[in-house]
């Protein structure tokens, strides 16, 4: 529970600083240059994404992520594209 709280709250957290900048509208690369550590939770998203895939489970958000981070998408429109999407039971 410690090492989550500190990933969303502390200003060292590698995971927190490219959201961050991702945020800020810098480019995956940018962040991954600035950062120059490995940041955990893009290789998470990936493999993430991965998984949902080969299971066919769908994971919006995941894939939303996966293309800011690796695709070029705009957070902005990435969340757009989420909000638009019809409401539904998320349980199965």
């Amino acid at each position: 529970m410690g090492d989550l709280v500190l990933t969303c709250t502390d200003d060292q957290s590698r995971n927190r600083r490219f959201g961050l900048a991702i945020g800020r509208g810098e480019t995956a690369e940018t962040a991954f240059a600035a950062i120059a550590q490995v940041v955990e939770g893009a290789a998470t998203a990936r493999e993430a994404l991965r998984l949902a895939l080969h299971h066919q489970v769908e994971m919006p958000i995941t894939e939303q992520v996966d293309q800011v981070l690796h695709h070029g998408q705009n957070p902005r429109r990435a969340v757009e594209m989420l909000l638009a999407r019809d409401p539904k039971p998320e349980t199965v």
